[in-house]
């Protein structure tokens, strides 16, 4: 299974929250981050020190991580391509053209995903991304709801909510990915 997760700019904390619920599954998933004003900077002490508080191993992964630039070379071969954004999201489907059936907000997928239930054991992860996806209503893709901003340049308390908002949303995924 590979994942590619993204936002603006640099918060790997979805790639690493995600990984770490999938391994929590049994899953070794290979879970990568993109932006789309990556600038190839490490990320910043907020991010660990949030990720820290959820789980010291969590925080240790982002210590390695510099962003990078959101490129169709990452996006064609994942099966599922999560976004924090509206303009992530929109920005993936743009650079693969049959990347919309496998492209979501995060928040996006956990509900849609609830909504249509857990992957089958014979069912490939692309397959029941087309199935969450032909959830979608006609329109722009997700709510507003379903987004997570990024929190850079913010003080810790708001990376500390969007941590907590990606975690509950990468269990959810995790859970629905794996039953």
């Amino acid at each position: 299974m590979t994942v590619c997760t993204g936002n603006i700019c640099r918060s790997p904390m979805a790639e690493v929250l995600l990984r770490a619920r999938l391994a929590d599954r049994g899953v070794d998933a290979r879970v990568s981050s993109a932006g789309t004003l990556a600038w190839g900077g490490p990320v910043t002490t907020n991010a660990s020190l949030a990720l820290d508080e959820l789980g010291n191993e969590l925080g240790m992964q982002l210590h390695r991580h510099l962003s990078r630039q959101l490129t169709a070379e990452l996006i064609e071969p994942a099966d599922l391509v999560v976004g924090m954004t509206r303009d992530h999201v929109w920005r993936a489907t743009r650079l693969s053209a049959d990347a919309t059936d496998r492209s979501f907000l995060i928040g996006e997928l956990a509900r849609l995903g609830a909504r249509v239930g857990a992957r089958g054991s014979d069912e490939s992860v692309r397959d029941w991304a087309a199935r969450v996806a032909a959830e979608r209503p006609s329109g722009p893709i997700g709510r507003v709801g379903d987004e997570v901003a990024d929190p850079v340049g913010e003080p810790i308390h708001v990376y500390r909510a969007t941590a907590a908002r990606l975690d509950r949303d990468a269990c959810v995924i995790a859970e629905l990915l794996v039953p």
